[in-house]
């Protein structure tokens, strides 16, 4: 394995569910001098990069959510170099990964160098036509907060509307504490910032209430769209809309 050289390290970000195959990817690169920034999903990925840069990406198509083509193809479009790495082996699936824009094609379990060697050679051309394809991160920065506002509140019909247009009927104090999280734009709200906007008094109470009102909305969502609400908990700061 040869390392990539200190003077202007890339970073290069894997997006992969399973926890133990991402952390296997980010090990072996960060140990190749590469910088490296790992996420479990599309919806993850978007605001993360509203923080962070990346120079490649590595994407595995099946992805809980939006599905890893979809952001293959985002990605090309916006002349950021990407490669999948899926468990899917078969003609048909590598035939839509490259249609959809991946520059290079691997099949988990991969070897680890060959990975490598896929990444320096994109990233070499990349450096070498830099001139030609000029790197456009506020494009991409848009097109993933356009992307992360597939989920939307209808306030006329107090409904919470899912990408796929599916729709779930929603109480006074569930569309308050949605519209509270959804109005962050990927921000981290925390729950005493939420009891104070639902109006409760009572610190305790107003906790639980967000809590019971999070669960039904959830339950609701599941059943309703057959989709994940795509609300998470952030251990000791509160909560995240993150599509």
């Amino acid at each position: 394995m040869t390392s990539i050289p200190s003077t202007s390290v890339p970073t290069i970000t894997v997006v992969e569910d399973d926890e133990d195959t991402r952390a296997n990817v980010c090990s072996f690169l960060k140990k190749a001098g590469l910088r490296v920034w790992g996420v479990e999903s599309v919806e993850h990925f978007y605001v993360r990069l509203l923080q962070e840069k990346t120079d490649l990406v590595v994407v595995d198509l099946g992805l809980p959510g939006q599905n890893g083509l979809n952001l293959i193809r985002i990605l090309s479009e916006q002349n950021v170099p990407v490669i999948a790495l899926t468990g899917r082996g078969d003609s048909e699936s590598r035939i839509q990964g490259l249609n959809a824009g991946a520059l290079q094609y691997f099949v988990k379990p991969a070897d680890m160098n060959e990975l490598f060697a896929g990444i320096r050679s994109q990233l070499r051309y990349r450096q070498q036509h830099v001139s030609a394809i000029p790197t456009r991160e506020s494009d991409l920065r848009q097109a993933a907060a356009a992307a992360a506002m597939s989920w939307r509140l209808d306030r006329r019909a107090s409904k919470l509307v899912a990408p796929d247009m599916s729709a779930v009927r929603l109480t006074g104090s569930e569309f308050e504490l949605m519209h509270c999280l959804m109005a962050a734009g990927g921000a981290i709200v925390s729950k005493s910032d939420l009891v104070r906007q639902l109006g409760y008094t009572d610190d305790e109470d107003g906790v639980h209430g967000v809590e019971s009102h999070l669960a039904r909305v959830r339950r609701k969502t599941l059943l309703e769209t057959g989709s994940a609400l795509p609300v998470r908990a952030i251990f000791g700061k509160g909560l995240v809309f993150l599509n």
